[in-house]
């Protein structure tokens, strides 16, 4: 069966040293991506403070993120690559609900909370607080929220759609693989213990193993 895996470029700034060989390492991907991604530039005159695009290879590890009975409407994938010293996140995620101001007291819907968690279950479990099986954030190292290595950047939608691609170094994709990726429905504020006061569950994914010979 083959996996649909979105396309993600990432734009690079060229600096001193650089060369499509070095950033095809860097990267992992190879210099004839490089070189279709940018059919404009000469690989043999960069210059520093150039702009190009950087292809991501195949990923490593996916996440097919779905909503549960909070907001059903919400799908999306995860993709998580192989990087030098790390990893490149992207997501993809439509569905989102529409951005809600706080008011009388109530934390505001979105930018959406968006994390790694400890366990790779997606059972929806209580209706009224779903996905709790999934356990708490990923935090490997035993750190402070706002520094769990799977503490991750808020989602922000754009009339329900949120796209972003992002690196950390706190793991590789290896290392996420068995656990699950939750979209919360409040802003995370990176201070609240344990979990950032990020609110309700409403979409969970189980990050798995991508086979290459089943990309497509």
């Amino acid at each position: 069966m083959s996996v649909k895996i979105p396309f993600h470029v990432i734009p690079h700034e060229i600096t001193p040293g650089d060369t499509f060989y070095s950033l095809a390492k860097h990267y992992n991907t190879t210099v004839d991506a490089i070189c279709l991604a940018n059919p404009e530039i000469d690989p043999n005159f960069l210059q520093v403070g150039q702009n190009i695009y950087i292809p991501l290879s195949n990923p490593t590890a996916i996440a097919h993120i779905r909503g549960g009975p909070l907001r059903p409407q919400i799908q999306g994938v995860v993709t998580f690559y192989k990087g030098q010293g790390g990893t490149w996140v992207c997501v993809e995620v439509k569905g989102l609900p529409p951005y809600k101001r706080a008011a009388n007291g109530q934390n505001p819907i979105g930018p959406h909370g968006f994390h790694i968690h400890e366990f790779g279950s997606c059972e929806v479990g209580d209706p009224e607080n779903p996905f709790q099986g999934a356990g708490g954030h990923w935090n490997p190292t035993n750190q402070p929220h706002g520094n769990h290595a799977g503490d991750l950047p808020v989602l922000f939608s754009n009339n329900g759609y949120a796209r972003m691609c992002f690196f950390t170094n706190a793991f590789t994709p290896d290392d996420v693989i068995g656990k699950a990726v939750i979209i919360h429905e409040n802003p995370d504020d990176y201070r609240t213990q344990p979990a950032g006061n990020a609110g309700k569950r409403l979409a969970c994914g189980i990050i798995t193993n991508v086979n290459p010979f089943e990309v497509s």
